[in-house]
């Protein structure tokens, strides 16, 4: 197989989109997720594997608090990938009139969605361009029995100037992303010690 193909296949690997939000001393922040995946059969001990951009403000959220909240979005909130996805906390703040409480531990829950859970990282992995984060879910509500979207439904709606945004965005991101998984090491840590 080819490696051109492989970019087409991963994205169908990708998770149903979730909104990932962080908060810490006052500071706030959410973000479009394509990669967050249920990490345990154990029922009474739920946890998530989220992929959080490592230069994003949710990522720093994430880093300093050592919480995150993982919102699953059902597929009539597909505008949703707009409005979390193509801006930084830091140029606007996203949380601004929209339907939104604080839990108990300090993290912003959106209102409105098919469902989400706090969660309290336990683990961490460096991607390059990635920061893979395992998290026990902490709580948890569904609100809806609504299908959750995915990124290849939301490229059949995607409004041709949206499109177009989208597509600036990535021709920055992709060259920064590929730099910072080339910084890697060729020797990661766990090598020496893995058996054939």
């Amino acid at each position: 197989m080819p490696i051109s193909d492989a970019p087409s296949l991963l994205t169908l690997m990708w998770s149903p989109l979730t909104v990932v939000t962080s908060a810490h001393e006052g500071s706030r922040g959410g973000q479009i997720a394509v990669g967050a995946f249920a990490a345990s059969i154990v029922p009474a001990q739920p946890r998530v594997l989220v992929q959080i951009q490592k230069r994003n403000h949710t990522n720093s959220l994430i880093e300093t608090s050592g919480k995150l909240a993982v919102h699953v979005i059902a597929r009539e909130q597909w505008e949703w990938v707009k409005h979390w996805g193509f801006r930084s906390q830091t140029e606007v703040d996203k949380f601004e009139g929209l339907d939104w409480f604080e839990h108990d531990d300090g993290l912003p829950i959106l209102g409105g969605v098919l469902g989400w859970m706090t969660c309290r990282v336990v683990n961490y992995m460096d991607g390059g361009d990635m920061a893979i984060w395992l998290a026990d879910v902490t709580d948890a509500a569904r609100n809806t029995r609504a299908q959750p979207l995915r990124w290849h439904e939301v490229q059949q709606v995607l409004p041709p100037d949206w499109a177009e945004e989208y597509g600036r965005k990535l021709s920055h991101d992709v060259p920064d992303s590929g730099r910072r998984m080339a910084e890697l090491s060729d020797n990661p840590p766990w090598s020496s010690g893995l058996s054939p």
